[in-house]
């Protein structure tokens, strides 16, 4: 036979009182580094914001908005890297993350892996045609790869959505432009 008991409840085991009154106070510690961290994030204190975030990640690793915050932090560092890290763990909870695959593409631009960012983007787009900008995203990374044609409906996609998207507008007419003297090359060669 097995002795099976009831552990005693936390008044009467000071240990057990002990660890949950400092799980208790790690998780508060947590959430105010967190928010801290996202306020210097929105005040564009970037290095203040990934030390506080660090510290609050090093307490609860599992905050998918701060997880998200760190990454765009790190990626506004200049640290694209280690921010993938981050928008993965997001995207593996919420696969559909629109903040997460927005940024997690441009890292994948920044450290020059423009087929990973485009297809990221792709995924977004399939995922939430509507959302302002990610067409335009896309467009930018099609325009990078000398995609055109590609860039060009994108940029078409996006101005449906978005009319008085200046940026969209300016790049569709730059590869517009484009279009002619690539034919005509393309006839000549």
């Amino acid at each position: 036979m097995f002795p099976f008991f009831k552990r005693p409840p936390a008044d009467e085991d000071p240990q057990r009182a002990a660890d949950e009154n400092q799980n208790r106070n790690a998780q508060l510690r947590a959430d105010m580094l967190w928010k801290q961290g996202g306020k210097y994030l929105a005040r564009k204190r970037l290095d203040r914001a990934v030390e506080t975030m660090r510290q609050a990640y090093e307490l609860e690793p599992s905050r998918l908005e701060g997880r998200l915050n760190l990454g765009a932090a790190l990626y506004l560092t200049g640290q694209p890297g280690e921010a993938v890290t981050h928008f993965k763990y997001v995207l593996a909870f919420d696969p559909q993350n629109t903040m997460a695959l927005l940024n997690l593409a441009a890292c994948y631009d920044s450290l020059g892996d423009l087929e990973q960012s485009i297809a990221t983007l792709e995924t977004l787009v399939e995922e939430r045609p509507q959302w302002k900008d990610a067409h335009y995203n896309l467009a930018v990374a099609y325009y990078k790869r000398e995609l055109y044609d590609q860039a060009a409906d994108a940029l078409r996609a996006e101005l449906k959505l978005n009319p008085e998207h200046d940026l969209a507008r300016t790049l569709l007419n730059k590869i517009h432009l484009m279009l002619p003297k690539r034919q005509t090359m393309n006839d000549e060669g």
